[in-house]
């Protein structure tokens, strides 16, 4: 070839290169904007479809959950029993049960029903967040929280203000060891499935508002005498009862609430566990 071919052939070649990263240029900028408006038109049409939804089960007494069973809201009034998922594009299906209450001692009560100055001093108040699905009996053990069924005797502290609670320290009291089990309360006689304890988490204590009061750095130096005499009166940080340790025939939830609510949280779980399970319907 040439000298002069080989410059006309790489004009050309420049040329159509040029010409092609145009057009590639243009195709990419186009299928942009093409993708960008199909997304904006399915999420328009998501949110019309979820809305729906949000309607209908409004509408509805007994609502579905994942998994087959139903809720009857009119069960449990005291809580919202909604957020609405599409399941693939389909099913309506409700997802969350969730709301503040007060536990009187005997039953619940709705908190937004309640005037403050009309609220006994004797009522708690927690919060519940719940995700809903149909639970299905198992033998299988969980796979997060406590591993252990059993605890050495000389470590587990009996809480004598605290019905129903014991620590399960890690070593011998007063020793630093301890600082995270102070702060994590066992539930006693309602084991979960695998027989593994329930635990309530008062993460709270590892940093509150002023330096004279209890803290888990505090508690960890306590004796057993000490321990088993603790009150925490009026201190009111919070406390988590997690997904791994609040369940009902309907799902599983977390439950918040102040330490000042702490004694009646075991009486207060086990009637909630029951309560919710009583609103779930199973068809077969």
């Amino acid at each position: 070839m040439s000298k002069t071919s080989r410059k006309q052939a790489i004009k050309w070649f420049k040329r159509l290169l040029k010409y092609g990263l145009f057009v590639y240029a243009c195709y990419c900028v186009a299928d942009f904007y093409i993708r960008k408006e199909q997304s904006a038109e399915s999420a328009v049409i998501h949110h019309a479809a979820e809305k729906a939804c949000q309607s209908k089960l409004a509408s509805m007494k007994q609502v579905p959950i994942l998994g087959g069973a139903y809720v009857d809201k009119t069960l449990v009034p005291e809580f919202y029993v909604g957020m609405p998922e599409l399941v693939n594009k389909k099913a309506c299906l409700a997802i969350a049960l969730k709301g503040l209450f007060w536990w009187t001692g005997t039953g619940l009560h709705r908190y937004q029903d309640q005037r403050a100055e009309s609220i006994p001093e004797s009522w708690r108040l927690y919060k519940l967040n719940a995700g809903l699905f149909t639970r299905k009996d198992t033998t299988e053990p969980h796979e997060r929280g406590y591993r252990h069924v059993n605890w050495p005797d000389e470590l587990i502290v009996k809480l004598k203000n605290y019905p129903g609670l014991e620590v399960w320290l890690d070593a011998p009291p007063p020793h630093f060891k301890n600082e995270d089990s102070v702060r994590t309360f066992v539930i006693t006689g309602w084991p979960r499935r695998d027989g593994t304890p329930r635990l309530i988490y008062c993460d709270g204590l590892i940093r509150p508002a002023s330096e004279e009061k209890l803290t888990d750095e505090k508690l960890a130096k306590f004796s057993r005498a000490e321990l088993e005499d603790l009150d925490f009166g009026k201190l009111n940080f919070f406390c988590t009862i997690n997904l791994d340790n609040f369940d009902f025939a309907g799902g599983h939830g977390s439950v918040s609430l102040g330490l000042s609510s702490l004694r009646e949280a075991p009486e207060m779980l086990k009637y909630l566990s029951d309560y919710l399970s009583r609103s779930v319907i199973t068809r077969k």
